[in-house]
């Protein structure tokens, strides 16, 4: 069983890695197999079908999302900042919605209890925070949480647009350090007026915002 624990894991990491590359339709099983170091039989052994594998990822990410969400705090400031970091460690994983935005083969259905539960956890965490004063009473809660969802993951997302505006890649330091200041900034604005963030960070923020200084000409 450990033995078939281990392929199992083994082949999850090759496919990952395939269907990030490729997306579902492109993926081929013979290439997830090369990868993992097992033959064909053993993939279906375990999974059953490619789109049965790609449905475990997508399974599994949304369990560890709901996780990394539990952990995230309440403050706007601080939770921006982890949710960036997020992204950028796992840029695989945008570059697989990517492909399921993409792919119209992708039964969205399979998995969708699992990820309406995750959204419907961000929402509420939104609302917490809102109850709590971290977050200002005005934006509607569910397209704040789509415009959150973007300013996350554009960066990972269109790294070609993020070098055009900026100059960098959104992995380099130069344009982290910028980001992170950026999401603090924001955050802030996001912040209940006179709530708990608000106050604590007003007196340290500069006069003409957090990008007023000179940067470099994109390359």
């Amino acid at each position: 069983m450990r033995d078939l624990e281990r392929t199992r894991e083994k082949i999850l990491k090759a496919a990952r890695s395939e269907f990030c590359a490729k997306g579902l339709a492109g993926a081929r099983t013979a290439a997830i197999a090369r990868r993992a170091g097992v033959n064909k039989r053993m993939l279906f052994y375990c999974f059953g079908s490619k789109e049965e594998l790609y449905y475990e990822i997508l399974r599994r990410k949304s369990v560890e999302s709901e996780r990394f969400l539990e952990s995230m705090p309440d403050e706007m400031r601080a939770a921006l900042v982890q949710w960036d970091e997020k992204c950028r460690e796992d840029i695989d994983w945008v570059r697989l919605l990517e492909w399921e935005a993409l792919d119209s083969s992708t039964d969205s259905q399979v998995t969708q209890p699992a990820r309406r539960r995750f959204f419907r956890s961000a929402l509420a965490k939104l609302r917490r925070a809102r109850e709590r004063g971290n977050l200002s009473q005005e934006p509607d809660i569910r397209h704040l949480f789509i415009a959150l969802i973007g300013v996350t993951i554009f960066p990972y997302a269109f790294p070609q647009l993020v070098r055009l505006i900026t100059g960098s890649a959104p992995t380099e330091d130069d344009f982290i350090a910028e980001r992170k200041e950026f999401l603090r900034w924001l955050g802030d604005r996001l912040a209940s007026k006179g709530g708990p963030t608000d106050r604590r960070h007003a007196a340290t923020q500069p006069v003409n915002g957090p990008l007023s200084g000179q940067r470099r000409e994109p390359r």
